[in-house]
């Protein structure tokens, strides 16, 4: 009997990458966050991954984030009990994101993708137009990684002084996921604008506070649920 225990648990350590921060494993569904500085978050906060991720596990999904970067702006998050990467960009606008797309999912064979993208593009004064036009070769170059892709598409979360204009955009982000589903690849529209206070669920009128993250955090997991194919 101890010859069976110590031969099972030898196996789950041969099977190990030893790593001092949480990660899922190499089997689950590969989820990418992709965005700004919303997605990534500074050193002071863990961003919605965090409380998603949580969420997650502790529903019994087996699923794995995937990104080319693990750390938050300036630093690390607070917490390290959740799975880190993600493809979060300080200040980047969908433009930005686009130039890079490629090569950071050249290795990633992302199973969904979560795109909260936009709002330095709105706040920059970029016309919507040119905007939705970068957001649809986003996603067009993710598709051709994988015809089969998921993709939960953001509407984006309210900003100081510029509500009304991002409302405005997020009603362009509706038409943009309505004409890019597909039974194939689904394009499921994830409303983070309605519900979600500025005064109260940011910390300096544009970033989550920890509110505003768990906020985030129960959109994505609702969208999550009708998409991840390991249901627990």
């Amino acid at each position: 009997m101890k010859k069976l225990i110590w031969g099972a648990a030898l196996s789950l350590l041969i099977g190990c990458t030893p790593s001092p921060q949480v990660d899922g494993t190499p089997s689950g569904t590969r989820i990418m966050p992709l965005g700004d500085s919303i997605t990534q978050a500074d050193r002071y906060r863990n961003s919605y991954r965090r409380p998603l991720w949580l969420k997650l596990r502790e529903a019994g999904y087996d699923v794995n984030f995937v990104g080319s970067t693990r750390s938050h702006y300036l630093g690390n998050p607070p917490n390290s009990d959740f799975d880190q990467d993600h493809e979060g960009h300080w200040g980047w606008q969908a433009d930005e994101v686009l130039a890079q797309l490629d090569r950071w999912t050249e290795q990633a064979k992302l199973d969904i993708v979560l795109i909260h993208l936009g709002t330095n593009d709105i706040l920059r004064g970029q016309s919507f137009d040119s905007t939705i036009a970068e957001l649809r070769s986003v996603i067009q170059t993710l598709r051709k990684r994988n015809p089969n892709l998921k993709i939960l598409l953001a509407q984006l979360i309210p900003s100081q002084n510029a509500e009304a204009l991002t409302q405005q955009f997020n009603q362009q982000i509706f038409v943009l996921a309505r004409s890019l589903n597909s039974k194939t690849s689904p394009v499921i529209l994830v409303d983070q604008f309605s519900g979600f206070n500025v005064s109260q669920d940011t910390y300096d009128g544009l970033h989550p506070n920890e509110s505003g993250e768990q906020k985030m955090a129960n959109r994505w997991f609702q969208a999550l649920q009708t998409a991840i194919s390991n249901p627990p």
